[in-house]
């Protein structure tokens, strides 16, 4: 049995007055003990029991009790669940309630939590409101709160959430979950990126910062003291948490919004980390300069330093030997991973014993660890799903439930009599226009559009778990009263749930990649030169993708430049990377060689296959749902006319069988399709396009045109392969039978236009591609007829070329078009494609540039 104080922090108690826990009086009827004695005690009885009776009820019940002397005594090992019904059965009302035992007690509060911060998350997305997931938390901690004001301590609700002479065991796992949020949010954050962000991100995040601190020191050095309702441990902590910009919420803001991958969104993440290491800075110097006494100041700059140094000269150069040791393709070991967790742990103590914020601790722990592959990823797989989903919403329950709503009431009126409250709201606001102010100026100084601008000020000027847990943290060291904490809580609860929704309605990313030119291969003139974008999630596209560039026209005349850009899942990390391999050298900065086979085999391919097409190869490291963002983002600003992506299943080396089968690829395909500013083609291989084996035998192709942009573009592409000198086109026309074949409609009058020359191929004079094409045209009454006829070629050919729209609401496709899978293909490529289909031939299905017209 163990003794201690009753007053100590983390007892739970009374939360509804003055920030103390009053341990209460109030007992329950009857009495039991482990032996069972003085059990049929009535409940008169047992309220006129002595001090000394109240002692061992309690101990025997609760397994803990407050003597007269003010010492809190707790039975060790102490009883976590209760008997189950039979202790209702056989002791009747002697007892406790299944919410009075600490385990189940537990679980209720982390179901009810739950429940609340997932039921707001589901009404804000049924409203159509962009409100972050930390925010919901934030409001069902809240409601928890007013639901235990309205109730009273002494109510089920109040003995849920506050239990009598209890340890706040819901609030001490919810302060381990924040400390594993942030130690995780180090471990995501690289570094690195200091040093390759642009200036207008560099000047932003430290003006950002710098600009309000300044200014609120000014204010306060021309300011009297009597003019001063706040101390100025007070006004300081307020002024530098408010100027502050965390980069951890931040990466969670642009998540929940779905901007981490945008323009904004990467000056934003670039901005709020090099704000968040200002701000630490400040933080740092800030505590020294706050020490009683030079020699504790530097007593404590000392111990952190030493640290620091621990834990990157020592702990990361050994997980970087632990990396090298490991084999290639191996996860890393358990043990390793448990070594962390010690050290967080560990690190956590550290920073307690000298006094400061233990998450500090965690968080320099995490940048520490290296980010992505191997460990980096494995903590955040295993660790970040439960800890944020369960265990951290605990914290922000806790940290409401030290709300003192009536503290509110008056904190936003000149006349309310409080003047330190009203102090605290006008620096908060304060603080937050001077932010909005420099987060605005300064992008837009560097040409960054004026919304944009101010999106991004938006962005900097949000507030969330990070700053809250920073009051709680001062709160509970009791350097501010119950009444400015309130207040402040109150401001980041306003300040997180309306910015993102401002921000939503400001932001929209469906025209981030809109493009008032044409860049098509129809409107292009046929020796142009063609800008292709090829897409590489696997070593087997590589090798699909090499062998329809070679079988692709390319002169000096009419050049092909060819931007590879090699597709990697963003693990462990927070912020998407964009590497350019002609500027960025294999392996350098990033430390990891992801795309080394693609450099490699596009490089052999240039170098001694054809020299005349230009490559360029980039590395996208990113999140898989928002890998559209990066390939739409490089497509248009490197003028690029066609995308290639590859299919999403992938077939065997004999081509029979399928041998994987990526729904995230295909999810990815559907939203480029959408968004690309130029036009996208779907490249199916089954068969290789280009065979170079005999350099007599020709590649085949054939495009099966009905009518309609996509068809043209289609036969664009193909046309341009025609010109090469091993490539034979033929060019397949689908006509309704029965029907006039006079052009009725402008893209009727098109398609005569592209066919016309076509009809003439067998006249005399015809360039070279004009000569080595053959034009047909077949009479067909629905799709059965077309699938009868599309089956009787199907050994002729090596690759079909078709536009995704093709036979849309036209006889060609009547009886099948119900029966496509595929819906990215089209009717015709998705029966090409099947695997019904005799040949294992390629298909590439293509689809224009959709213009600004189509998307509204």
């Amino acid at each position: 049995m163990d003794m201690g104080n009753g007053t100590g922090p983390g007892m739970s108690g009374d939360y509804s007055g003055g920030g103390e826990f009053v341990v209460g009086d109030d007992m329950m009827p009857g009495m039991g003990g482990g032996g069972g004695e003085m059990s049929g005690m009535e409940g008169g009885d047992v309220m006129q029991m002595s001090p000394e009776l109240n002692w061992i009820y309690e101990m025997a019940w609760y397994g803990e009790s407050k003597r007269g002397d003010g010492f809190f005594c707790e039975e060790h090992p102490s009883k976590l669940t209760s008997d189950g019904i039979w202790e209702r059965l056989i002791l009747k009302t002697v007892g406790l309630n299944i919410w009075q035992y600490r385990l189940p007690n537990l679980e209720i509060v982390i179901l009810l939590v739950f429940f609340f911060w997932q039921a707001f998350t589901i009404l804000f997305k049924k409203l159509g409101l962009s409100v972050p997931k930390f925010s919901s938390m934030m409001l069902a901690g809240l409601l928890l709160n007013v639901m235990l004001t309205l109730s009273g301590n002494n109510s089920i609700i109040g003995e849920i959430l506050v239990p009598k002479n209890r340890i706040d065991i819901p609030g001490c796992l919810g302060s381990f979950g924040f400390m594993m949020f942030w130690f995780l949010k180090g471990v995501k954050m690289d570094v690195q990126r200091i040093f390759k962000s642009e200036a207008k991100a560099r000047v932003t995040g430290i003006a950002a910062v710098t600009f309000p601190v300044v200014v609120g020191f000014l204010l306060s050095k021309f300011r009297s003291a009597k003019d001063q309702p706040l101390s100025s441990r007070e006004y300081d902590t307020v002024l530098l948490m408010e100027s502050l910009t965390s980069f951890s919420g931040i990466a969670r803001l642009l998540r929940d919004l779905g901007m981490n991958h945008s323009s904004i969104g990467r000056v934003a993440l670039s901005s709020a980390l090099i704000s968040d290491l200002v701000g630490l800075l400040i933080m740092l110097v800030n505590i020294s300069l706050a020490s009683s006494t030079i020699f504790n100041a530097v007593a404590l700059l000392v111990e952190i330093a030493l640290y620091l140094f621990m834990t990157f000269k020592v702990v990361r150069p050994f997980l970087f030997k632990v990396i090298k040791r490991k084999r290639e393709g191996r996860p890393i070991e358990d043990k390793y991973i448990y070594v962390i967790l010690v050290l967080l742990c560990l690190s956590c103590m550290y920073w307690n014993i000298i006094e400061q914020n233990p998450a500090l601790g965690a968080f320099v722990l995490g940048l520490a660890i290296p980010s992505g592959p191997p460990i980096g990823s494995v903590l955040v797989e295993r660790l970040e799903s439960f800890n944020f989903g369960i265990v951290l919403p605990l914290f922000l329950s806790a940290t409401m439930l030290r709300v003192d709503i009536r503290s509110w009431k008056g904190a936003l009126t000149f006349f309310s009599g409080d003047d330190k409250k009203f102090a605290v709201t006008s620096l908060v606001l304060l603080v937050f226009l001077l932010k909005l102010f420099v987060a605005v100026i300064v992008p837009y100084v560097y040409k960054m559009p004026l919304q944009d601008s101010v999106i991004l000020s938006l962005i900097m000027s949000h507030k969330g778990i990070i700053e809250l847990s920073f009051y709680f943290y001062v709160f509970s060291l009791k350097a501010l009263s119950r009444d400015i904490y309130s207040i402040l809580v109150l401001c980041i609860v306003i300040n997180s749930v309306v910015l993102p929704v401002v921000i939503g309605f400001l932001y929209d990313p469906s025209k981030q990649f809109l493009c008032y030119q044409k860049r098509n291969l129809e409107s292009m003139k046929n020796t142009g030169e063609l800008k292709t974008l090829v897409c590489i999630h696997r070593p087997d596209h590589i090798s699909s993708m090499i062998n329809l560039l070679e079988a692709s026209y390319q002169s000096e005349e009419s050049p092909l430049t060819c931007y590879v850009l090699h597709l990697v899942e963003l693990q462990g990390q927070d912020v998407p990377t964009l590497i350019s391999h002609k500027v960025q050298k294999l392996g350098i900065g990033s430390g990891k060689k992801y795309s080394e086979n693609v450099i490699l085999s596009f490089e052999h391919f240039h170098r001694y296959v054809s020299s005349s097409i230009s490559i360029d190869t980039f590395t996208c490291i990113a999140n898989s749902n928002h890998m559209q963002d990066d390939i739409c983002w490089l497509a248009l600003d490197k003028a690029v006319s066609l995308i290639i992506l590859p299919f999403h299943r992938t077939w065997s080396l004999d081509r029979t069988s399928i041998v994987s089968d990526a729904e995230m690829i295909r999810f990815l395909n559907f939203n480029v399709l959408k968004q690309a500013p130029c036009s996208v083609g779907i490249l199916v291989e089954r068969h290789p396009v280009n065979k170079k084996q005999d350099e007599q035998q020709s590649v085949k192709v054939c495009v099966v045109f009905v009518g309609g942009r996509d068809d043209r573009e289609a036969l664009a592409f193909a046309k341009r392969m025609a010109r090469q000198e091993n490539v034979t086109l033929t060019v397949l026309r689908l006509v309704a039978s029965g029907k006039s074949k006079e052009a009725t409609g402008w893209d009727q009058m098109l398609d005569m236009v592209e066919l016309r020359e076509l009809m003439k191929s067998n006249d005399s004079g015809m360039v070279k591609e004009e000569r080595s094409t053959i034009y047909m045209e077949q009479e067909i009454l629905d799709g059965a007829d077309t699938s009868m006829l599309l089956r009787s070629m199907a050994f002729d050919y090596d690759l079909f070329v078709v536009g995704r729209t093709c036979g849309e609401n036209h006889e060609a496709t009547s009886g099948i078009a119900n029966w496509c899978e595929f819906e990215e293909l089209g009717v015709i490529g998705d029966f090409l494609a099947s695997p019904d289909f005799p040949s294992k031939t390629s298909v590439l299905v293509v689809q224009q540039q959709r213009s600004l017209a189509n998307y509204d």
